[in-house]
């Protein structure tokens, strides 16, 4: 077996960089705690790595099972993308501890290509590929320093770090012939072949199938975006809209659940008066199955389906960017007849919860008992004796009797709960929805944007030939967290944030462009472009005809290119320099013939240019000993050679006049 050979300074510093820049792309998906662990240990290596000092086993392998069992802890102790990604990086960042040889050199930089590809499963946005590509440019560039040095026969690498980049940034531009054909014609699947994200991902989950106080405020806080949205008629204004998401009728004394069978009812009859207001959704990945639209939706998209409560939902969950098409009806009778057991369902509530809450509504119920009165009497007491905050004080077992007679101050999903509750308790059925609520207008992509911090709580009782009604207790508090959403309670913007906003427009529209032409180009889209082509989407003699032609067209174009390339990039100065003098040589009438040397090149030429001839003669000798000869001369020499030969110029004899 071969001796492994050892890395040199520089050698280990660019394997070092490629480790480095390749936690860029994957640490955003892991709390800041472990991604400070990982450049921590990182660093550790570095420096170690710098000294020579090699850690011994019974320490670095203690310290490298910590890192991972950190990584471990980070993602809940689930089974699932993130651990696979964090464990990844613990990996890669503890590799730099034992990088002494080429061989681990190799190691660590393959260990790197994973860890930017790792970082496309938490995001796929533009941001996420320039991390990737400056990535991969300096992987490549370490990988061919590690070749140099276990090949000293290669020629020698650049001195300069920049220039050893651009030549691994050529590569990468070299292949991407190939990667654009494979991108748009290798047959896609319906859904990522990698596994669903972590059960409980709220940063990227939103919705979900059950509430309690608590749950929202964790989104109230998150300003990423939740939906982008396009109108195709004039919208409604801001206070208007509410994109209804997951309907949750169950109630346990603490907790709103959906009911399961609701995906399984025929959507509930609706009347509308009008033509729907059709809008496309551009909606982030989330773990759920719900796809939301404005309340209320009549027209879904294709292999989506609507529950009895007129929930649209896909029969899998959306792991990437989805964009649909959906029409609402903005004016409607929702289910103008109730049946006997869902007015049941929606009257339910536990026994034994909340029994001040009851007492109150019964006393109400005794002096009125018209609906719209109690309706009205609670709105007004909210009103009156209510704050709406995110920071409420905990409830206690009876949640709703210890917001409505003891704090008094809660958000949207406090006062959704409690009216709900308090309608039930008077015989009225309710239930809560959960979505969004307003949204912000770009002004450079003139679309909606719809933010997690969006999201809201509302309540829908049934009223005798009304239908559903949609009735929303916090605007009785909090009426301008209806017009213009959460940011009308939080602090108002600096100077700053006012002077960034229109930069933050265009970054956001130039998000929802790469979602749209990159992130969503889906199998449903392939299809639609190989028909445009004038293929047939189901014919795999034809989808293999058109790969294997894009694909050699692609491989010809970047052989081409880097023929192209390989031939007209001279890295050693020298010979720079002795062609630049050639040329000038063609330039005054004196052409090179293709297979003549140097030596043979001069003496030809030589009696047509006596005045610069002896010269010419001793650059030619000085170059030929300093390229061909081996001659060690030393640095000062060779760079005063290639000084002389960039600064002659031909003298053609002075022809004599006749007389």
């Amino acid at each position: 077996m071969a001796a492994e050979v050892s890395l040199d300074r520089a050698s280990f510093l660019w394997v070092a960089a490629a480790v480095v820049v390749s936690l860029l792309p994957v640490l955003p998906a892991f709390p800041p705690w472990l991604g400070g662990l990982l450049l921590l240990v990182a660093t550790l290596g570095i420096g170690l790595g710098l000294r020579r000092i090699r850690l011994p086993a019974m320490l670095r392998v203690p310290l490298t099972l910590c890192v991972a069992a950190a990584a471990i802890v980070s993602s809940g102790f689930t089974v699932g993308q993130e651990t696979g990604a964090a464990l990844l990086a613990a990996m890669l960042a503890s590799k730099l501890l034992e990088t002494g040889s080429v061989r681990d050199g190799r190691s660590a930089c393959s260990f790197a290509l994973f860890a930017v590809m790792a970082g496309f499963l938490h995001d796929q946005g533009p941001a996420t590929l320039l991390l990737a590509l400056i990535a991969c440019t300096v992987i490549v560039a370490a990988l061919a320093r590690l070749a140099r040095v276990q090949l000293p026969g290669l020629p020698p690498p650049p001195g300069h770090p920049g220039k050893a980049l651009l030549a691994s940034a050529r590569l990468l531009v070299i292949s991407l012939p190939f990667a654009f054909v494979v991108f748009f014609l290798f047959p896609r699947f319906p859904e990522p072949l990698w596994g669903a994200p972590a059960p409980d991902d709220r940063s990227r989950s939103g919705l979900s199938n059950d509430m309690s106080p608590g749950d929202i405020v964790q989104m109230l806080l998150d300003d990423s975006p939740a939906l982008r949205v396009t109108f195709e008629g004039t919208p409604p204004p801001r206070n208007a809209m509410y994109w209804r998401g997951p309907v949750l009728t169950d109630f346990d004394g603490r907790r709103w659940t959906r009911w399961e069978g609701a995906a399984f009812t025929p959507p509930a009859d609706i009347q509308t008066r009008g033509a729907p207001l059709f809008h496309e959704v551009m909606q982030e990945p989330t773990t759920y199955q719900y796809l939301i639209g404005l309340d209320v939706p009549v027209s879904i998209p294709e292999n989506a389906r609507l529950s009895s409560d007129r929930t649209v939902f896909t029969p899998r969950l959306n792991q990437s960017v989805r964009r649909f098409r959906i029409g609402s009806a903005l004016d409607h009778t929702f289910q103008p007849d109730l049946p006997a057991t869902s007015r049941q369902h929606h009257l339910r509530l536990p026994q034994g919860f909340n029994p001040r809450t009851t007492q109150l509504m019964a006393e109400w119920k005794a002096q009125d008992a018209r609906p719209e009165t109690l309706i009205q009497r609670a709105l007004a007491l909210f009103n009156a004796e209510f704050v709406y905050s995110l920071t409420p004080p905990p409830l206690a077992r009876d949640s709703v009797d210890d917001f409505l007679f003891a704090t008094k101050e809660g958000y949207c999903e406090h006062f959704a709960s409690a009216f709900a509750v308090m309608m039930r308790s008077a015989g009225i059925p309710s239930r809560v929805v959960t979505g969004y609520q307003g949204g912000f207008f770009n002004r450079v992509g003139e679309y909606w944007l719809i933010r997690n911090s969006d999201a809201h709580a509302w309540t829908e009782v049934w009223l005798e030939g009304r239908g559903w009604v949609r009735i929303d207790p916090t605007s009785a508090v909090a009426p301008e967290r209806i017009r213009e959403g959460i940011t009308s309670i939080t602090p108002p913007p600096g100077a700053f944030s006012r002077w960034s906003q229109p930069l933050w427009e265009v970054a956001d529209a130039l998000r929802r462009g790469w979602n749209f032409v990159i992130v969503d180009f889906n199998a449903a889209r392939q299809r639609a472009l190989l028909a445009r082509l004038g293929l047939d989407p189901q014919d795999w003699r034809q989808l293999g005809a058109a790969l294997a032609i894009g694909i050699g067209l692609a491989l010809a174009l970047s052989f081409a290119l880097l023929w192209r390339g390989g031939r007209t990039r001279i890295n050693d100065p020298l010979l720079a320099a002795w062609r630049h003098l050639v040329a000038r040589l063609t330039r005054a009438g004196f052409e090179k013939r293709q297979n003549e040397s140097a030596s043979a090149f001069v003496e030809r030429i030589a009696a047509d240019l006596p005045d610069t001839a002896d010269a010419l003669h001793l650059l030619t000798r000085r170059y030929i000993a300093q390229r061909y000869a081996g001659d060690e001369t030393g640095d000062d020499q060779r760079t005063a050679l290639i000084h002389d030969l960039r600064r002659f110029r031909p003298r053609a004899p002075t022809p004599r006049r006749t007389p």
